[in-house]
């Protein structure tokens, strides 16, 4: 009688397409991990900014003037800001504490001061966090709460599918747009 000693082709490559399945899950999943852990650090920082902003307000009736002003360790490059809505930038800085030259960190003063860290370069260039101190032009956000946001315009735009990164990739509910990003609230 004659036995078997082996697989067919059709059940190896049964297997095969099981594992690449299985495999494109786990990768698609890992990508994900990995950008939520940056995305961790990035808020950490923004949060790390809030309160040293909050002590500098308590201390002297104001937000600082710059990143030098504020009892916060950072380290990185300032950088020129400019902004078209006639607010005064605080600066612009490459931040070197977040994954290398990929993030930004940028204090807007004005009517409307607000704090921000954001993706300026990589696959989720235009990305970022956003929390918002005072607002005093009427338009009604949600203070000092953390959100996400995607740049839809400018030299750090967010080119993929609106909602790609803060909804899809951090679980975020779409709060708000204008004319140059989109906001998402998150529960990070």
């Amino acid at each position: 009688m004659w036995t078997r000693k082996g697989f067919t082709l059709i059940e190896v490559l049964t297997v095969v397409v099981i594992v690449g399945v299985l495999a494109s899950f786990a990768v698609s999943e890992y990508k994900k991990v990995i950008e939520r852990s940056r995305a961790s650090e990035a808020i950490q920082l923004l949060r790390s900014l809030y309160h040293a902003e909050k002590l500098y307000q308590m201390a002297y009736g104001t937000f600082a003037n710059s990143l030098e002003e504020l009892d916060f360790s950072f380290k990185g490059i300032p950088v020129t800001c400019s902004q078209n809505n006639n607010s005064s930038c605080w600066g612009y800085y490459n931040a070197e504490a977040i994954q290398g030259n990929t993030w930004s960190v940028e204090l807007e003063k004005g009517k409307n001061p607000s704090i921000s860290v954001g993706r300026i370069s990589g696959p989720y260039m235009g990305t970022g966090f956003f929390m918002q101190l005072e607002r005093a032009d009427g338009i009604q956000y949600p203070l000092e709460t953390l959100a996400c946001l995607e740049n839809s315009k400018g030299r750090f735009k967010y080119n993929k599918k609106a909602g790609s990164y803060c909804e899809d990739l951090l679980d975020g509910s779409f709060y708000s747009s204008s004319s140059v990003s989109r906001k998402y609230e998150i529960k990070l």
